[in-house]
């Protein structure tokens, strides 16, 4: 097939592009095709002395002698000298005490107060059976502060525990026990107001009803008489004031605070129930 003339232009100027091309990067090749120059080496007379670099300054620092630490003044061990660590298998917590070398003579002492029993506090007042029929059923309902047995019907007024008795319903309802099938039971049911909170609680005769508060029995070491405290209470016993930090019921314990004159910092500490002479009987033998 025959070019035309202006393909045979286009084929003569890429020609021309191309030989052009290639003289000037052969140009720049032989440019910079020399040999590379080395610098000369410069050598000294003097003879040749190795030098150790400086050392680093060392600084050395003792270490302060351990302190008491913010679990309570009990709470002091250095690295080398590890507390001791006991385990409660019935409150189901660990008890850490201090190496007896480190104890001062002012924290062997008697803490002055034992954990007798935890306990949730129930409502005012419970629903435990009824009476009656439909339009006319009544509760049996007793009050937890003094055992007072009181049969009422909606719309009484327990003056003694400023409660009312708004509503009292009777009906069957669906009741699952552990693990069974659920089974239909016949359930009083009482709505009751606190004419002080103006809040309502719904109580059954099914189960005893509880505010969600917890409070606890203390009692100094081998007294039998004990004193019902709750989280921020305090008091006193000699010298010594104790703060109740927390009161848990699972596992049961408390955390309290023991403040005296004669002690630099509070004794702080995790108190768990003493074992009653029951208990002991009950521990199985080795």
């Amino acid at each position: 097939m025959a070019l035309t003339q202006q393909d045979k232009v286009l084929l003569g100027a890429a020609l021309t592009f191309a030989i052009a091309s290639a003289g000037v990067f052969g140009w720049f090749a032989l440019r910079h095709a020399g040999p590379a120059e080395i610098p000369p080496v410069q050598l000294v007379e003097s003879p040749y002395e190795a030098k150790a670099p400086a050392a680093p300054p060392i600084k050395a620092e003792t270490w302060a002698a351990p302190v008491a630490q913010s679990r309570g003044r009990e709470w002091i061990y250095d690295t080398f000298t590890p507390p001791e660590i006991f385990y409660n298998a019935r409150s189901r917590q660990f008890t850490v005490k201090p190496p007896s070398s480190l104890i001062d003579e002012d924290q062997l002492e008697v803490f002055g107060v034992e954990l007798v029993s935890v306990k949730p506090e129930p409502f005012r007042l419970q629903l435990i059976g009824y009476s009656g029929g439909a339009g006319d059923w009544r509760g049996t309902f007793v009050n937890a502060l003094t055992g007072e047995i009181i049969v009422a019907g909606a719309g009484h007024r327990v003056a003694k525990l400023g409660l009312v008795i708004k509503a009292l319903e009777v009906a069957a309802q669906s009741v699952r026990i552990g693990e069974s099938m659920p089974v239909r039971q016949t359930v009083a049911t009482a709505v009751i107001l606190d004419e002080k909170t103006r809040r309502e609680t719904t109580i059954t005769n099914r189960e005893r009803v509880f505010t969600g508060t917890v409070f606890a029995f203390v009692a100094e070491p081998g007294s039998t008489a004990t004193r019902e405290v709750r989280a921020g209470d305090s008091f006193q016993i000699g010298e010594a004031t104790f703060r109740i930090e927390k009161v848990q019921t699972t596992p049961p314990a408390i955390e309290i605070v023991k403040e005296a004159p004669s002690f630099t910092q509070p004794d702080r500490r995790t108190l768990t129930p003493r074992e009653s002479d029951a208990d002991a009987e009950r521990e199985p033998g080795p």
